[in-house]
């Protein structure tokens, strides 16, 4: 797994994983990635073979998709964040609800597909950072 961060342009709206400080992909932006905190998201292997990915929706902020069993990480200042994720048409999911500070400057989370009679559940959990896959 690469050390990628996602971002979005601030420009044409273009969502990337980038190295490091750079020019948009698309638009020739300098794009500047913030240093105060960092979000890693796990999406968690599912039952049954349902491999689907998920997009990804931070603060109601599309950030793209993220495949069966893939980690990535984005970059953030301190602030008050609202993680939600889909599943296919599915938009039913528990998001998660998280503060990132000074004094939590990395936030773990892993999603998980729970299986219903009618409908799936994206499912987020905030946990401990030694939990996580390596990257």
């Amino acid at each position: 797994m690469s050390q990628l961060l996602r971002i979005k342009c601030p420009s044409c709206g273009t969502v990337q994983d980038i190295a490091a400080n750079g020019p948009c992909q698309k638009c020739s932006t300098a794009l500047n990635l913030p240093e105060d905190g960092v979000i890693q998201i796990y999406r968690m292997g599912s039952p049954l073979g349902v491999a689907v990915g998920m997009s990804i929706y931070l603060n109601e902020v599309p950030l793209g998709h993220l495949a069966n069993a893939e980690s990535i990480r984005i970059p953030v200042a301190y602030g008050h964040y609202k993680l939600h994720m889909t599943h296919g048409m599915n938009r039913k999911c528990k998001d998660a609800e998280f503060d990132v500070t000074p004094q939590e400057r990395i936030v773990c989370l892993k999603a998980h597909l729970k299986m219903g009679l009618i409908t799936n559940t994206v499912v987020i959990e905030k946990v401990a950072a030694e939990t996580m896959p390596p990257l």
